[in-house]
């Protein structure tokens, strides 16, 4: 199994990651990164990017449903240019506050993507892999990921907030 980079973290950012999804609308996610630098090549950071699915979003606009586009943007937007996008380990978080009708603990995602050229390609659905709770938990410390909601507390909010509402199921409340 492909696992993430958590030895010695040397990179820890959080940010709000907004693209626009596939799917025609403007969609947004928290985007949490995480990088070390690789033990066989000192110069070379080797990068894990968690995608927290938020609440809100338009109906059928999900992380997974556009995997590829978030990466592409998170790529443009986030990630140090020095990094190669062949080292990057991608992870989607879902959880409560992905949802406002939860329907089950919180899950991680390994996303396995190709970087073609100069973006990555759509993955097959063999390319996803539900991680278990046991190696969630390890990653979770390792990579040392607060719970969403005290992440998003304490961002500064000069930027649209995420829906509290469930866009995704057509009732909005602004």
């Amino acid at each position: 199994m492909t696992t993430a980079h958590t030895h010695g973290l040397t990179l820890a950012s959080d940010a709000i990651l907004s693209w626009t999804h596939r799917y025609g609308s403007t969609t947004s996610c928290l985007a949490r990164l995480r990088g070390t630098r690789d033990p066989a090549a000192t110069d070379r950071l080797l990068l894990t990017v968690v995608l927290s699915e938020l609440r809100g979003q338009p109906r059928g606009h999900y992380i997974l449903s556009d995997i590829a586009g978030a990466a592409n943007n998170a790529c443009t937007q986030l990630v140090p240019r020095s990094v190669d996008p062949n080292a990057i380990t991608w992870l989607v978080h879902h959880g409560q506050f992905s949802s406002v009708d939860p329907t089950g603990p919180e899950t991680l995602s390994r996303v396995d993507l190709h970087w073609t050229l100069d973006r990555y390609s759509i993955p097959g659905w063999d390319e996803v892999v539900l991680l278990d709770h046991d190696d969630f938990r390890r990653l979770l410390g390792e990579l040392r990921l607060r719970p969403v909601e005290e992440v998003l507390a304490a961002m500064p909010w000069d930027i649209p907030r995420p829906r509290q509402d469930s866009a995704d199921t057509g009732t909005t409340r602004g």
